[in-house]
């Protein structure tokens, strides 16, 4: 057994979604991966897209949703930063870089999602968090919310 995953950094808010229109991602595509989520009792506020921004900047409370710069290795489908306060340690908002074409492909955003609300990767296939997609899945053991 290898442990269970590890949740480097939690909300302390239900965070909103923002979700750039380069994307491509649909709100039907992103809310079934905040259904995931919710479903382990995670919260979140509004899910919008942005249709008049550059979209390049997450505003506090919120994970925001955006294609990466041209610099993004091709070995990655999407990734996520998340910014924690200096002072309570608790996250203030994420910002989650996905490659069009991949947001549409299964699992792909749940996985980012859970980097946004903080969860590291777990290597055990099946595992919704594991770092290499062809070996993760739906198996949620450990993300359950606290």
């Amino acid at each position: 057994m290898i442990g269970k995953p590890v949740q480097k950094a939690e909300w302390d808010i239900k965070p909103n979604i923002r979700i750039c229109t380069s994307t491509e991602l649909l709100i039907s595509r992103v809310g079934r991966a905040v259904a995931y989520w919710e479903r382990l009792g995670y919260k979140f506020d509004d899910i919008y897209k942005d249709y008049f921004s550059t979209c390049m900047n997450p505003k506090y409370g919120e994970i925001i949703i955006t294609i990466p710069s041209t610099d993004f290795g091709s070995q990655h489908m999407a990734s996520t930063r998340i910014y924690t306060s200096n002072k309570t340690g608790k996250i203030v908002m994420a910002k989650i870089y996905i490659i069009p074409k991949n947001g549409r492909k299964e699992r792909v955003l749940e996985h980012e999602l859970g980097h946004a609300l903080g969860w590291s990767h777990y290597n055990q296939r099946t595992h919704m968090m594991h770092p290499t997609w062809r070996y993760g899945g739906y198996d949620s053991f450990g993300l359950r919310k606290r």
